[in-house]
Formats: C-alpha cells, sequence, structure tokens
C-alpha cells in the first residue's frame, strides 16, 4: 500500500519504548503497512539477529512473524485429554501453505476428516492410499476411470473383450488401456447394429429384384443373339 503524505500522518500519538536492545513496543504509527497503520507490534531479536514480530493492523489483521519455527504446544497439565488446541474460522476459511519444497504433515493416533458437503484430493501427480489391514469404500455410485490397473474396468470393454483370450494371460491384460472402453465399446455395437439393418435391408431388395434382375439379364441376351444371327 502506497505511504501518505507526511502531513496526513499523525506522529505525535505514537509511543515507541525500548526496554532492551532486544525487545521493543511500538504503538500507534501511522505508517502505511499491508493492512493499514499499526495499532501495535511487539519486537524481538535474538543474539544471532533473527527477528520476531507480533501486532495488530489497523485493517484488523492479527500477524504473528517469527524467522525461525513458531512452536504450539497446549494441555502439557490437562488430565482430560480432552481439546487441547482449536482453531476455528468464524466465517471464512482456514489455509495452511507449505512454500518452497516444505510438506504439511497431520500425525495422530486417529485422524478424521469430516466435511457437510464435498472433500476434495487433487494431486499434481500420485494419490497413495496405505492401510495395514484394510481399506473400506461405502458409497451409492462408485466410479472409476482408468487406462489400465486392476481397478479399471475389463471384462465389459472392448479392449478387454479384444484381449480376453490373449495368450499372454494376466500380464497381458494388465497392461490393456480400459479407460473410456466401454463407452467405445458401446458405440462399436450401435455401428454394428446400424451396419447390420442397412446390410440386411439391402439384401431383402436385391432379393425382392432378382426376378426383375434375370429378366432383364435374359432379354439383354437374346437382343444379342438375334443381332449376331442377322
Amino acid at each position: 500500500m502506497a505511504e501518505r503524505p507526511a502531513n496526513k500522518q499523525n506522529w505525535q500519538q505514537r509511543k515507541y519504548t525500548s526496554f532492551s536492545p532486544t525487545f521493543r513496543i511500538d504503538t500507534a504509527n501511522p505508517q502505511m503497512g499491508l493492512n493499514g497503520t499499526i495499532v501495535y507490534d511487539l519486537f524481538a531479536q535474538t543474539t544471532n539477529g533473527d527477528k520476531s514480530v507480533v501486532g495488530l493492523a489497523d485493517g484488523g489483521i492479527y500477524h504473528i512473524y517469527n524467522d525461525q519455527c513458531i512452536e504450539m504446544v497446549g494441555g502439557q497439565e490437562d488430565p482430560s485429554g480432552g481439546v487441547n488446541i482449536n482453531i476455528i474460522g468464524k466465517n471464512g476459511d482456514i489455509w495452511i501453505t507449505a512454500e518452497q519444497s516444505g510438506e504439511v504433515k497431520i500425525r495422530g493416533k486417529n485422524i478424521v476428516i469430516d466435511a457437510d458437503e464435498n472433500i476434495d484430493l487433487v494431486a499434481g501427480n500420485n494419490i497413495k492410499l496405505e492401510a495395514k489391514n484394510r481399506i473400506d469404500l461405502n458409497s451409492n455410485v462408485a466410479n472409476c476411470d482408468a487406462l489400465s490397473g486392476n481397478l479399471a474396468p475389463r471384462d465389459v470393454t472392448f479392449m478387454g473383450q479384444v484381449f480376453k483370450n490373449a495368450a499372454g494371460g494376466t500380464p497381458v491384460t494388465d497392461m490393456i488401456p480400459t479407460g473410456g472402453g466401454l463407452k467405445l465399446s458401446e458405440s462399436l455395437d450401435t455401428l454394428e447394429s446400424k451396419i447390420g439393418g442397412k446390410i440386411g435391408s439391402l439384401a431383402q431388395k436385391v432379393s425382392e429384384n432378382s426376378g426383375a434382375i434375370q429378366s432383364g439379364l435374359q432379354q439383354a441376351s437374346d437382343a444379342l443373339s438375334n443381332l449376331g444371327g442377322s
């Protein structure tokens, strides 16, 4: 955000208190930040130069900045074993982002993902589900659209029918591209039905007119014979 002219900045309200070379408090700083002016900031710095800033901007954002790790620990003396850290977004989203090559890890004895509507898993490469015992899928409708693999539909697809009796057995059928094969098989069946109908109709017309064709050929033959005799 662009800085305001100096005559629009009220520096008289600002209080800047330094408690030590490593800790100070800045309040009512009129300089414009990303979310407005500063209501207050707590600045701290280690002997190695790592900095930490905790504060509130005039636009309402409460910020925590730290050069190194941020650690939150709750429930050390809680015998109930209930909720120790609770993060709530009242009217919006909660985002967790690991930039660069970082990972986002969630670890616990049991992990529950509960959504009132949808859960979307999107990966640029692979999604891996691994369980030591069992994986259950319970749904009214379950679809798998894959080119290959043991979950891809095989026997009912066009390619599956082509390679059904292949001498290679299972290793060959595992490499059969089956995704979309069901739709292709259905299309080919429809095309075959239409072509068969056209051929049948043509054969019927030829059969119905075979007598007229034979009569015409006989008349032409007789005419040629008479022409030769004269």
